[in-house]
């Protein structure tokens, strides 16, 4: 990896393990909303916040030189490793450290090597327009859930805590999910029986996603069957024990 410090028209190579572009001038940044999974859940909570780590697109416009110390990333592509005093990334703030850059003048760079962004970099006109994905941490009003509801048809019904094994909550209701031999046959919960299986009534949807060994296990059983050792409760959900 060789470390390029372009100044003016003049520029220099020396062996090192990360690479500059110079720097100084005026820009223009645009940003996109940040990138929200569906189920994404905090980092961190407090009494009021929760805090999520994000990626936004921001696209930036600087003026040569730079003042960008770049290094390949381990998503693809390259990353700015450090920002140079009186280059124009630095003076402008509009790029931080971390950035990884996806587009030189709208060409995808997000996978190109290190030496392909160089080039298209020394290359590009005085004014390049950058964008690049950014790690940014958000702050939400805390949103307080109500726990779940579970009912066991001919059975009790009562608040649980969202989350909860589907198993241990049957368990600890004194539910009888094992019955006859079962009780003396049953895997203890690690996935090697299927006799802990339950008939979801409703709320199939407020249920953790099937697991592989349920697909396994359960392929000759009806829709509407879960193993409750592998099934977590995040909603209100009715239940029926098999005879």
């Amino acid at each position: 990896m060789l470390q390029i410090l372009l100044l003016g028209s003049a520029w220099m190579l020396t062996p090192r393990p990360a690479a500059t572009v110079a720097a100084a001038a005026a820009c223009t940044s645009r940003r996109a909303a940040a990138i929200r999974a569906a189920d994404e859940q905090p980092f961190r909570s407090d009494d009021q916040f929760d805090y999520f780590r994000r990626q936004r697109s921001v696209s930036v416009t600087l003026s040569k030189p730079l003042g960008a110390m770049l290094e390949e990333s381990a998503a693809g592509g390259v990353k700015v490793e450090a920002l140079q005093d009186g280059g124009s990334a630095a003076e402008t703030g509009l790029l931080k450290r971390g950035d990884r850059i996806l587009t030189i003048l709208e060409d995808d760079v997000s996978s190109s090597d290190f030496d392909a962004v160089m080039s298209m970099l020394v290359e590009a006109p005085e004014e390049v327009t950058l964008t690049v994905e950014r790690n940014v941490i958000v702050k939400k009003p805390k949103v307080v859930l109500p726990d779940p509801i579970l009912t066991v048809k001919g059975g009790p019904s009562g608040d649980v805590a969202r989350g909860s094994s589907l198993r241990l909550t049957l368990l600890d209701a004194d539910v009888e999910l094992y019955k006859g031999m079962k009780k003396l046959t049953n895997c203890g919960g690690a996935g090697q029986c299927n006799l802990c299986m339950v008939e979801v009534l409703e709320g199939m949807e407020n249920l953790s996603p099937p697991t592989a060994v349920e697909q396994t296990r359960l392929k000759k059983k009806p829709e509407g069957y879960r193993m409750a050792c592998q099934t977590l409760i995040n909603g209100d959900v009715t239940v029926e024990v098999p005879a």
